[in-house]
């Protein structure tokens, strides 16, 4: 599926499963009721994500944290890869886990486990 922004740039989307109801287009965790329709991809079992994407450093593609929607990921499991050049996040490691509490996405890399490498030598950041 392509889509048209205002920049003239066509924007390229995939469709994949979705990670967070594994498919299934039902609530995971039968919270609400085992007949909840998935909040992620509501109910449709897939879900698009602008390509190239790759899985979530933060729910390791599951698309939740605990019984929660990745808030990195929204609940989809990918994240749309940059196409500049990245590094790994020194703060995280790359795993995309606060180090304080890993339930919540890095500060530093907002969960995605890694930084483009020209905001890190502006930055300078300190590993």
């Amino acid at each position: 599926m392509v889509r048209t922004d205002l920049s003239r740039d066509p924007v390229v989307f995939e469709e994949l499963t979705c990670a967070f109801c594994s498919g299934r287009g039902r609530d995971p965790f039968d919270i609400m009721s085992s007949l909840s329709t998935c909040c992620v991809c509501g109910g449709s079992g897939k879900v698009l994500v602008k390509a190239p994407a790759v899985a979530c450093a933060h729910c390791r593609g599951t698309g939740a944290v605990k019984t929660l929607t990745c808030t990195t990921c929204d609940g989809r499991g990918f994240v749309p890869q940059p196409l500049s050049p990245t590094v790994s996040c020194p703060l995280c490691k790359g795993s995309g886990d606060d180090a304080s509490a890993p339930a919540m996405a890095c500060l530093k890399c907002r969960g995605t486990g890694w930084m483009m490498e020209q905001f890190r030598k502006e930055n300078r950041v300190h590993e």
